[in-house]
């Protein structure tokens, strides 16, 4: 590649990204801030897939757009562009830098507990609501938005995996349904008598959109003794989010503190000073 091509892209191989972290790594980064680094190029690495991991001048904006659309707090958002911006400073790209940050004044948007999303659960349950007993476990406990419950077919409860479309194809992830969920899915399609398509549809066979999904769900809140404000799809995958993100960090330090033990470990086996 000429020099005026290297300045229009890059593409982000896997060696560069690890030679990125090595980079890090050799300016004194924490194992935990390497695994977090290593979980955000991997997204970005997905984000822009479908352009064959090249990204420009451009792409910074785009990424940045993309981590606000997914319902991330504008801290992660931010978190995730400082990571874009390193690697841009690393690759001699300081022009492709996003230079605006996502705003920290956020509307204030009530936390859901885990607790009161079993609550949740349970008022459905008690209520005999199936069907929004599944929706709140398909938003709230896999973490699949609401834009995209119409590709929760039968056909991929069958299967176990979701291939999952954005942006008009422009990205994909694949959604892998935890065992439980899967058969509770096959048991409330057998009962209905869905063989295909999508799993959650109005009474007129038409996929559920936002607004029936809303209601389904606030009418849960006062069985379930949840403030109405939290009973809605957005806090749902806030609180998903939250609980990956708080289970990745705890994993992160626990494999730090096993790597420092296996270091101990060895330093009393050849260590120069035991």
């Amino acid at each position: 590649m000429d020099a005026l091509n290297q300045r229009m892209e890059e593409e982000l191989t896997p060696e560069v990204l690890e030679s990125f972290l090595a980079y890090l790594s050799d300016r004194g980064r924490s194992q935990v801030s390497l695994q977090e680094y290593r979980r955000t190029l991997n997204m970005l690495c997905s984000r822009f897939s479908q352009e064959g991991s090249r990204v420009t001048e451009k792409s910074g904006g785009k990424w940045k757009r993309w981590l606000e659309e997914q319902g991330l707090s504008p801290r992660t958002v931010n978190m995730r562009i400082s990571v874009w911006n390193s690697l841009m400073q690393y690759l001699g790209h300081r022009d492709w830098q996003v230079a605006e940050f996502s705003s920290l004044k956020e509307d204030i948007q009530p936390e859901l507990t885990r607790t009161e999303y079993l609550r949740l659960l349970s008022a459905a349950k008690q209520l005999g609501q199936e069907k929004v007993y599944l929706l709140v476990k398909a938003l709230g406990g896999v973490g699949l938005r609401i834009q995209e419950l119409s590709q929760l077919t039968a056909e991929a409860v069958c299967q176990g995996t979701v291939r999952l479309e954005r942006q008009n194809g422009a990205s994909t992830r694949v959604l892998h349904l935890p065992s439980v969920l899967q058969r509770e899915l096959l048991e409330y399609m057998d009962r209905e008598g869905i063989t295909k398509g999508p799993v959650f549809t109005t009474a007129k066979g038409k996929p559920v959109d936002r607004s029936n999904v809303n209601h389904s769900i606030r009418r849960l809140s006062r069985e379930a003794k949840v403030a109405e404000e939290k009973a809605n799809p957005r806090c749902l995958w806030k609180m998903y989010q939250s609980t990956q993100e708080r289970l990745q960090a705890n994993v992160a330090v626990l494999i730090e503190q096993a790597y420092e033990r296996m270091l101990e470990q060895e330093q009393l086996t050849v260590g120069w000073v035991h």
